[in-house]
């Protein structure tokens, strides 16, 4: 046994050097693996706050007025992210659609006991889009930013549209007049000036220095070919006449109250225009083009049933116009029972519904450069949903 005992005694003196070296190894593997968790931990907490950082800024970018979506996310970023330990930090955001917003972070934690294992550093990235529903569907849109009664509601107008907002960008003394004895029910007006005329009548859910909707349409819908005429300075009398797409050039007359079928299509109006002095109108999946100032004059109770296509590039267009026009009247007058469904696009005209124009549980969308409304009777619902409140109603983050 004495022997056993001096030969282990002997192997240790002789081990010691190589068992010091092999638990010096150990420790630094150890200590490496316990820096590396220790880190880790580090670089888990910084993107637990900056992932919740980034989110709070694009849910705040996007409930921002139009043009100061970015800054308001950067500024609510940079109020809620305050690891110092990340380094290199990189912050951008971008809209990225309607009422949309995407955010991206990214920075370094540096490493302590972890470098002994040559690593470094450990990266700490993040990524949030946030969207905003908006409001409700626009169905009258005045796009005219400083004209002064760029709405007009007067002689009894009454118009009907529990569905749809009615928007007037505006900002002129007054933007609007609302007289006595008329009614403009919708489920929002927005009006971006703060002063109007208010005569009585009847016109809840007002809002003014709101936000109106954007222009969806502008420079989105391709002009028709207008350079050869098809027709021109044509006069039709009675009787039934049918006409066929094409471009109508000069002053077309329509007398003594005829009854006009239009094939589908688009009709080009340009050089002059129509005037249609009584009779009726139907068609379906027409287009109404106007080339240039050309109008088309309504009279002598004219009762129109037109509906826009329902597919193909001038989907749920009834009437629109080239772009760039000069501004310039478009009256309605005297029209009975006058159903365009379909948007009426305008955006240079200056329009007016006069004496006894009806819609009736009909669907149309105006954009118009400014409007009046005298003597209408209208239950109206919106004709497209592409015009949208700009008022968001909620946001969620869809990363």
């Amino acid at each position: 046994m004495t022997w056993i005992v001096e030969k282990l005694a002997l192997f240790a003196r002789k081990e010691e050097g190589s068992v010091a070296l092999i638990f010096a190894l150990a420790i630094v593997a150890l200590l490496g693996v316990a820096g590396i968790a220790l880190d880790f931990a580090r670089a888990t907490n910084a993107h637990s706050e900056m992932q919740g950082a980034l989110d709070a800024a694009v849910l705040a970018g996007v409930r921002a007025e139009e043009g100061s979506q970015v800054a308001a996310a950067t500024q609510m970023f940079n109020n809620n992210f305050g690891d110092k330990a990340t380094k290199g930090l990189s912050v951008s955001f971008e809209p990225t659609g309607e009422n949309e917003l995407s955010g991206s972070a990214r920075g370094r934690i540096d490493t302590t006991l972890a470098a002994v294992l040559g690593i470094n550093h450990l990266d700490v990235n993040a990524v949030a889009r946030a969207k905003g529903v908006g409001g409700g569907i626009v169905c009258i849109l005045a796009l005219d930013p400083h004209a002064t009664q760029a709405l007009l509601v007067n002689s009894g107008a009454d118009v009907d549209a529990p569905d749809c907002e009615a928007h007037v960008k505006s900002d002129g003394r007054p933007s609007a007049i609302f007289n006595a004895g008329t009614t403009l029910s919708t489920k929002r007006i927005c009006i971006a000036g703060s002063n109007i005329i208010d005569n009585g009548g009847v016109h809840p859910n007002l809002e003014k220095e709101c936000n109106p909707a954007a222009d969806p349409f502008a420079g989105k819908l391709s002009a028709p070919s207008s350079s050869t005429c098809t027709k021109s300075n044509l006069n039709f009398n009675g009787g039934n006449v049918t006409l066929d797409p094409g471009v109508y050039c000069g002053w077309i007359n329509f007398n003594n109250a005829p009854n006009v079928t239009f094939k589908p299509g688009v009709y080009v109006i340009k050089g002059g225009g129509w005037n249609v002095n009584g009779g009726t109108w139907t068609g379906s999946g027409v287009t109404f083009y106007f080339a240039d100032q050309s109008k088309i004059q309504f009279n002598s109770a004219v009762s129109a049933s037109i509906t826009a296509p329902t597919s193909g590039p001038y989907k749920d267009i009834v009437m629109f116009e080239k772009e760039g026009l000069g501004k310039s009247d478009f009256i309605f007058d005297d029209s009975r029972d006058m159903n365009l469904t379909g948007v009426m696009y305008l955006p240079s005209r200056n329009v007016t519904f006069n004496s006894g124009s009806r819609l009736n549980n009909k669907k149309m969308t105006l954009v118009v450069n400014t409007l009046i409304l005298n003597g209408t009777r209208w239950d109206l619902a919106p004709a497209s949903d592409d015009i949208l409140s700009s008022e968001i109603k909620s946001v969620h983050l869809t990363h």
